[in-house]
């Protein structure tokens, strides 16, 4: 049986809260209230919540800066937000706009519009978890065979959208490459396991055997809009900037962003960890190796915004590998 919603009621007003709370309880919905924002943080810290309901004029901590710390926390940005105010001005509304709320309300409440805008809300969002749960199912699925390399599909989409928010995409890009960049090689499902498995270097037979694996992933992706730039990315994200790539030698800006971002932090996380086949490199050593190149690597095969990020954000690189493996680390434990 599946849980109630768990929704939150964020207001100062104990009558407003006593109202909403009345309304929703007999509809199936289980109810937390805070009397302001840094109350409700303490709340999110504790419980899983599916949907806040946030006025905006409150002591401690107002509407504002509680749905801007929301939607800037990776463990609490996925959950929507409606904005019930009394405010009614342009200017207020475009201000919860840019803190991430999903939906405004005016005071007084219209209780049919409510329970109409909470149930859609909630749909959309059980949609999306679906929706998302089985991209990385996918993604996952890629790395059977592979299963010394850990987390590497997260730390892949985690660069990525770091990358991207750094060169000032949109944060729907950036959402979109951090959980879509984790699809990189799911065309790999398609390769025979000595291969991958194979330690030391591929004969030509068998490199150009892995060299299918972006037209294999292409086609697992399909070509559902929702999925475009995952289809990108696992198709042309072992191109090169300077044309060296496969599977067509693309070039330059003929290779679609999100594939140029993926493709560096393919590269940083694949010196960073081992396989195989090879060694692993500390932080310094993969830095060299991107900014100054090897037999196999060289800065050119880069995009030079994507790879000026990476010199001006490598400290964040290592900070985020070494965190997210030690989490690794810890869930095989059992210690988290």
């Amino acid at each position: 049986m599946q849980r109630a919603y768990r929704i939150l009621i964020v207001d100062d007003e104990d009558f407003n809260q006593e109202l909403i709370q009345a309304l929703l309880e007999p509809k199936g919905y289980e109810v937390v209230t805070a009397d302001n924002g840094k109350q409700a943080l303490e709340i999110l810290a504790q419980k899983n919540i599916d949907l806040i309901l946030l006025d905006i004029n409150m002591p401690v901590m107002n509407g504002f800066e509680m749905c801007l710390l929301v939607k800037q926390d990776p463990r609490t940005r996925h959950i929507p937000v409606i904005m019930i105010t009394s405010l009614e001005s342009r200017d207020s509304r475009l201000k919860g706009m840019e803190t991430g709320a999903e939906e405004f309300l005016h005071k007084p409440v219209d209780q049919a519009e409510l329970l109409l805008r909470v149930g859609n809300i909630l749909r959309a969002a059980e949609y999306e978890d679906a929706f998302n749960y089985v991209i990385m199912a996918l993604a996952r699925a890629a790395e059977a065979n592979d299963l010394d390399t850990g987390n590497h599909i997260l730390r892949v989409g985690e660069f990525s959208a770091l990358i991207a928010a750094e060169l000032g995409q949109s944060d729907k890009f950036v959402e979109d490459i951090r959980l879509q960049a984790t699809l990189h090689d799911v065309g790999k499902v398609h390769i025979p396991s000595h291969i991958l498995k194979k330690p030391g270097l591929l004969s030509p037979g068998e490199m150009e055997e892995m060299k299918k694996h972006p037209g294999f992933g292409a086609a697992i992706i399909g070509d559902h809009p929702y999925l475009a730039m995952g289809r990108d990315i696992a198709l042309y994200h072992h191109e090169r900037y300077d044309g060296g790539g496969y599977p067509s030698g693309r070039k330059g800006t003929d290779i679609p962003l999100a594939a140029r971002i993926v493709t560096l932090a393919d590269c940083y996380d694949a010196l960073r960890n081992s396989r195989v086949y090879k060694p692993c490199y500390d932080h310094g050593g993969a830095y060299r190796i991107l900014t100054e190149g090897d037999d196999r690597t060289q800065p050119s095969n880069f995009d030079p915004a994507v790879l000026g990020v990476f010199k001006k954000k490598a400290g964040s690189f290592e900070e985020l590998y070494t965190k997210m493996t030690d989490q690794a680390a810890a869930r095989t434990t059992g210690s988290l």
